[in-house]
């Protein structure tokens, strides 16, 4: 895995132990990094809305999407991880990067980081959801990321999921958006819903 663009352009990103073995439903551990053409897709597609942004890379596992949006400009990025092997290299990875002044990390599971990022009252710009393979997290992520306030009015939210999976349409505030196919992967956007739709 790699950075793609921005100041890191080019720089190796470790990656978990488990790459490439195959997953099993509920295994909470069953990483699966993207690809470096889904993940340049996912960037073209989001433009001009990472620069300048508050990101939350919510299952963040070693950082590649996190990582590639600091790289590209976002202002804060809050990475979320619960497993102590890919912690381990998510941070080794902010510090060989030279993101420590771009990138917190927190090592907790995302219902625990979502309230204790719930009280610091600063919404994020732009949420990527890309949960371990078949837990079904992304309707209640979403939720909670809705009820507490933690997405600006103009919010994105950006999840990855296996082609298999039944793609979420997305809340009230937040609806569905965008649907992109790549092969196993499918990336889902969701756009804040603006006053005059």
């Amino acid at each position: 895995m790699r950075i793609i663009s921005g100041k890191a352009r080019g720089r190796k990103i470790l990656g978990p132990k488990n790459e490439g073995r195959e997953p099993q439903k509920g295994d909470p551990r069953a990483t699966r990094p993207t690809l470096d053409r889904v993940k340049e897709s996912m960037f073209n597609i989001l433009g001009k809305d990472v620069y300048g942004r508050r990101v939350l890379d919510l299952f963040a596992g070693t950082g590649s999407l996190g990582l590639e949006a600091a790289s590209r400009g976002a202002s804060d990025v809050v990475l979320v991880d619960h497993f102590k092997e890919t912690y381990d290299l998510l941070v080794e990875n902010i510090q060989t990067l030279g993101f420590n002044k771009e990138c917190q990390a927190l090592f907790m599971d995302w219902q625990k980081a979502l309230g204790q990022l719930a009280r610091t009252g600063r919404p994020f710009d732009l949420v990527f959801i890309d949960p371990p393979y078949l837990n079904e997290m992304i309707p209640p992520a979403m939720a909670y990321l809705e009820a507490h306030h933690l997405i600006s009015s103009k919010g994105i939210i950006v999840t990855k999921i296996d082609t298999s999976e039944e793609v979420f349409q997305g809340t009230a505030a937040f609806p569905l958006s965008d649907v992109r196919n790549y092969g196993n992967t499918t990336l889902v956007f969701y756009r804040a819903r603006q006053e005059d739709e």
